[in-house]
């Protein structure tokens, strides 16, 4: 077993982050673990650095060998090896497609309708072939409608064509270019809003792209960082309806200078298993056009608040990692800086630039100042409660990176 040459130990708190420029990889490692990494780093054999456990007092006889095959085994997952596969990383930007379904060549078409819509400094004019698509599309993004000005950075038709009497199949474009089509109105929203989305983050420039949740008080922000299904769109919108500032219920950008995050207000989008809890935060959601995504779930979208597109750019003040469990008891429990920042990596979608040492040391001084916790929850309002009590008392609600 031979690690990569390339590896370099960060401390933090009593911890370590092990990151690999070659893997593109940050991963954190509790005590015990950094003292394995530092001791196989050395060249020492794996029966060498289990003994130095044992007789260091970390570890028990029986348990030193499990605790070094485990951090070897962790360490390879993330393709630290100098034997082993490299993990994927992240892609440089996220991508716009045309997807399964060929798309005719543009040509133009009557337009009946045309309106422009800005998010992150990006403005799309989008030009409409009925009427019945700008419905649909503003039911998910008409909050980002703005009146006329400046030359739009990017131009949208949707040209469609009608069947069964009144459903409209619209093959979508960008700047003249097929990337999307919609056989039913159903779907049109979601790829609309996909694609301006995509291309305003595109243009905007941040460090890494992460899936998660983001709201705000004056002070600083707070990132909601998990995998769909992880109840996070329900407990941002929760968390928005006590108050909070909306910046996404979807999409952090950390911004390369200042690791500061910008309001993204897109729509909260909530699967139709959400429709019913959702109603207690927004009465009218039953009422809202029914959409289907590509990925064929059937959902509704909830405008954010009108203030939300105005908010200024906010430094995290505290990264929690929310997790829906029907039944559990409501817990909010600190989580090591380590460990949360390998958790942040693991929602990374996106690099805008490779890491290097100096980034992956300056990221490790941003987290060090953040506090970090995990969430598990059965309880909108109890999650809610948590959260808020954990701000009140934190001395990080009023820090300042940089």
């Amino acid at each position: 077993m031979i690690l990569r040459p390339d590896l370099v130990l960060l401390p933090l708190d009593d911890d370590a982050v092990v990151f690999s420029e070659a893997a593109q990889r940050l991963v954190g490692l509790n005590a015990t673990a950094a003292f394995i990494f530092a001791a196989l780093q050395a060249g020492q054999p794996s029966a060498t650095v289990a003994q130095s456990l044992v007789d260091s007092g970390r570890a028990r006889g029986h348990e030193a060998p499990h605790w070094v095959n485990d951090t070897i085994d962790a360490l390879a997952t993330h393709g630290m090896l100098a034997d082993g596969l490299v993990a994927a990383t992240p892609p440089a930007a996220p991508t716009i497609g045309a997807g399964r379904v060929a798309v005719p060549p543009f040509a133009p078409a009557a337009v009946v309708a045309e309106r422009r819509y800005r998010l992150l400094g990006t403005t799309m004019l989008i030009r409409f072939g009925h009427l019945a698509q700008r419905r649909l599309v503003d039911a998910v993004i008409g909050h980002l409608a703005i009146g006329d000005g400046p030359p739009p950075e990017h131009v949208m038709d949707i040209q469609g064509e009608v069947f069964d009497l009144n459903q409209i199949r619209s093959h979508i474009y960008l700047d003249g270019a097929a990337i999307g089509h919609a056989q039913r109105l159903s779907f049109l929203g979601p790829r609309v809003k996909a694609a301006l989305w995509l291309s305003a983050v595109n243009a905007h420039d941040f460090l890494m792209f992460i899936h998660a949740g983001v709201v705000g008080t004056d002070r600083g922000c707070i990132l909601l960082p998990a995998a769909p299904g992880s109840g996070k769109s329900s407990l941002t919108m929760a968390l928005t309806h006590r108050g909070y500032r909306y910046y996404s219920d979807e999409v952090a950008l950390i911004e390369t200078h200042g690791f500061r995050v910008p309001p993204v207000p897109l729509a909260i989008c909530v699967k139709h298993t959400g429709w019913d809890l959702m109603a207690r935060y927004c009465p009218e959601i039953m009422t809202l056009p029914v959409h289907r995504r590509e990925d064929r779930k059937v959902v509704r979208y909830i405008p954010p608040p009108v203030a939300a597109a105005g908010y200024p750019r906010a430094c995290v003040n505290h990264i929690i990692f929310p997790k829906y469990v029907a039944g559990a008891e409501n817990n909010l429990k600190p989580m090591p800086r380590a460990v949360a920042l390998g958790r942040l990596m693991d929602q990374c979608m996106a690099l805008r630039r490779r890491l290097d040492r100096d980034i992956a040391v300056e990221l490790v001084l941003w987290i060090a100042g953040i506090s970090c916790h995990e969430l598990i929850f059965s309880s909108l309002d109890a999650a809610g409660e948590l959260i808020g009590r954990e701000l009140a008392q934190s001395p990080n609600s009023i820090r300042q990176y940089r």
